[in-house]
């Protein structure tokens, strides 16, 4: 009788498992479907709403080697483009929420938006500033959340999270699969620029603090630089937007010859201090997924600073 019972409490036990079981990937698949389906109505109302930054997901970012004590600003580009050539034609109201740790001050530039039909293009600065002394290693996190507000409704959200560290270039790669073009974003934690050739009582490798070179004129500036990024990758897998404005101030520029024809597979650009710029890829192959960081640690551009 005692193994009988012992029998029927695993059965027991066993069913109860599996109908926990199908109940979660009832869940999940349904919410999946659900928004497949809501997905497809948007889109055949040419309702497109994106985001470089955020996503339906909850995209996730994290920035190391953070100064920690200078403000630190994101920009999230908002867009109303499927693809090149699909567009949405009425303009697409959004209000945008944020929440953020107590180690620092969060300033949006507005909370309420309007991507427009004929630029198709909007966005807004987050400015992070610390509100205590924090150490390395130390992070602070902000989670935005936008909401379209006409004529359909759709959420994206991202979180952010800054950690504090050795002052130094770093980059990061947003991609998604079936994306055209991947956004490579390089940030500069440094906080002060160095002196390339000598001018007034300043030698060459002396260091200057930000304050200091603001004040200088636009020849001395010239002459120094906070960091040099030097860029390169393979045409076979990306192509540079030779229209963007921070390759047009680039130099060096590598290039090598596939097939009989041209193609530039490196440069050289100068990054201010605790700034940060971005450079669009397009992917030979929309298929592929280029984020970095990654699992593999294997990017498909290597930015080196100096």
């Amino acid at each position: 009788m005692k193994i009988r019972k012992i029998y029927k409490r695993k059965q027991l036990t066993i069913i109860l498992l599996i109908l926990l079981c199908s109940i979660s990937f009832v869940i999940i698949f349904g919410r999946y479907v659900t928004n497949t389906i809501n997905n497809f109505f948007l889109r055949s109302k040419e309702f497109y709403f994106y985001s470089d930054k955020l996503s339906e997901e909850n995209s996730v970012y994290q920035v190391d080697n953070w100064s920690g004590v200078d403000d630190y600003l994101i920009t999230i580009n908002m867009n109303s483009r499927e693809n090149n050539i699909e567009a949405a034609t009425y303009d697409i109201g959004y209000d945008i929420s944020y929440t953020y740790s107590d180690n620092v001050i969060c300033n949006v530039s507005k909370t309420k938006g309007t991507i427009y039909a004929d630029t198709n293009s909007d966005f807004f600065n987050i400015i992070i500033t610390p509100n205590t002394q924090l150490s390395t290693g130390d992070k602070v996190t902000v989670e935005v959340e936008v909401n379209s507000t006409a004529p359909y409704k759709k959420t994206l959200k991202g979180k952010f999270t800054l950690v504090v560290g050795e002052e130094k270039l770093s980059y990061q790669i947003t991609d998604k699969a079936r994306n055209p073009y991947m956004l490579l974003s390089m940030t500069n934690t440094l906080t002060y620029y160095n002196v390339r050739e000598a001018f007034g009582s300043y030698n060459i490798g002396d260091k200057i603090d930000i304050d200091t070179y603001l004040s200088l004129t636009d020849d001395e500036k010239r002459k120094c630089y906070s960091a040099i990024a030097t860029i390169s990758f393979d045409p076979k897998k990306v192509l540079v937007d030779i229209t963007n404005s921070t390759y047009i101030d680039s130099y060096d520029i590598q290039t090598t010859i596939i097939d009989g024809k041209t193609y530039i597979n490196g440069f050289t650009i100068e990054i201010d201090a605790i700034s940060s710029k971005e450079i669009r890829f397009y992917k030979v192959d929309v298929n592929k997924d280029y984020t970095y960081p990654n699992n593999d640690n294997k990017s498909v551009v290597t930015v080196s600073s100096q």
